[in-house]
């Protein structure tokens, strides 16, 4: 398989960034999509698109061609202020401004939404290589979206969920994966992936977890 060198070194400085950030965590999320190598990525919860965009980056070290499934709710967050508090989730761009950041790099489909109504329309049979799943952080909401995108796995799929929390547990009774994740069948293996990172307004640590299927 060629590689592309650029893209490459690109993504080894964005891990490196991250390493010496604030946001240590999303060090690994590069390092297992140049694992991975997916050809097909779907992201839930796109915010800013400046992580989707790396994804894309790293993923095409190794292939010129990347498919990219975004799900958000985009600009229809300015008709449903109280989602933020609701779903403990920020602001994120409008679908136009992450499509004109995406759109030189990757085929991509945004799906404009709540994913409680859309993934469930997401066609099954399109199956990907990698799942980021980041978007609403009540437990239904990450409940649903685990549900649906687990249908979306072949064998060699791997998932990532972020905000797995530690510190505080009368928000982990209504917010974040660690429900979904502790509930999880025998059919996947669990890694929590660390280092940790600490959000002092909400007073707890965050790591992400990788899933795959047991083979």
């Amino acid at each position: 398989m060629k590689i592309n060198i650029r893209k490459y070194i690109e993504t080894q400085l964005s891990i490196l960034r991250y390493s010496l950030s604030k946001f240590k965590r999303y060090s690994n999320l590069l390092t297992i999509i140049l694992k991975v190598k997916p050809k097909k990525i779907l992201e839930i919860g796109i915010y800013k698109g400046w992580r989707s965009l790396e994804m894309i980056k790293a993923a095409k070290s190794f292939n010129p061609l990347i498919k990219f499934y975004g799900f958000d709710m985009f600009e229809m967050f300015l008709d449903k202020k109280n989602i933020l508090s609701e779903e403990l989730s920020k602001k994120p761009k409008s679908m136009k401004i992450i499509k004109d950041l995406l759109k030189e790099h990757a085929k991509i489909k945004l799906i404009k939404g709540n994913t409680l109504k859309t993934l469930p329309k997401f066609p099954k049979k399109n199956k990907v290589d990698f799942i980021f799943i980041d978007g609403g952080h009540s437990v239904k909401t990450i409940r649903n979206d685990w549900f649906h995108s687990k249908k979306l796995m072949h064998k060699n799929t791997v998932v990532v969920f972020d905000d797995f929390y530690s510190g505080d547990k009368n928000l982990i009774k209504k917010f974040g994966c660690n429900k979904i994740i502790e509930n999880l069948s025998n059919n996947y293996l669990i890694e929590y992936l660390k280092p940790k990172d600490y959000i002092p307004q909400l007073k707890v640590h965050v790591q992400l977890v990788k899933i795959t299927l047991k083979k």
